[in-house]
């Protein structure tokens, strides 16, 4: 496997970790300052955000920004999305790209 094929997916990882972060801190200082025109940000676009790999940021910043720690549908979904987030990376490194083509 090309080396650039490694970097890309190391890069996409950051930045879904970090997408999902920021969309947390933005929904919490949105609700916290009323304003509702920017409240847009639903718990199905956190929820697939950690899905497509960025839950374990999102599932971090829950408890960093004290936000959604009361909502048990978040608390149980996030650490199953990163099991399966490691899982997947895993099984991408150790067989490359050919084993989710085939």
């Amino acid at each position: 496997m090309p080396i650039i094929f490694y970097v890309l997916i190391i890069v996409y990882i950051l930045a879904i970790n970090l997408y999902g972060a920021l969309m947390l801190r933005f929904q919490k200082k949105a609700r916290e300052d009323g304003d509702e025109e920017n409240i847009a940000i639903s718990d199905t676009k956190l929820l697939l955000a950690g899905f497509l790999g960025g839950a374990t940021a999102i599932f971090i910043s829950m408890f960093i920004f004290k936000y959604r720690l009361k909502s048990l549908f978040m608390m149980i979904l996030m650490p199953l999305f990163i099991a399966l987030n490691v899982y997947g990376i895993i099984l991408l490194f150790s067989n490359g790209i050919n084993y989710f083509i085939f």
